[in-house]
């Protein structure tokens, strides 16, 4: 009986161990192992870095703010020959 008390005793803990791993996994404290496969049609909001290994295809339009990724300014100067260019934005309030 005591081998028998024993092995359910070890086995109810590895359970409890086991959910607890997933319930820590899908909060973010414990990393993934594996990355996740994400297909969405609807509306998604991504934040963070996202490495992407495969192409990927955008229906609709896409916000990039060119101020915040350029230094506030429209113009991108070349670093190998120092010359100014405009990027070609429209601006909405015009």
């Amino acid at each position: 009986m005591e081998i028998s008390t024993r092995f359910i005793k070890t086995i109810l803990i590895v359970i409890a161990v086991g959910i607890w791993v997933i319930v820590f996994q899908n909060a973010g404290v414990i990393p993934q192992v594996a990355p996740q496969k994400v297909v969405a049609d609807s509306l998604m909001r991504v934040t963070g870095a996202v490495d992407v290994n495969n192409t990927v295809f955008i229906k609709g339009a896409v916000d990039a703010n060119i101020e915040s990724i350029n230094g506030y300014s429209k113009f991108y100067k070349d670093p190998r020959t120092g010359q100014y260019y405009v990027l070609p934005v429209t601006d909405p309030y015009q």
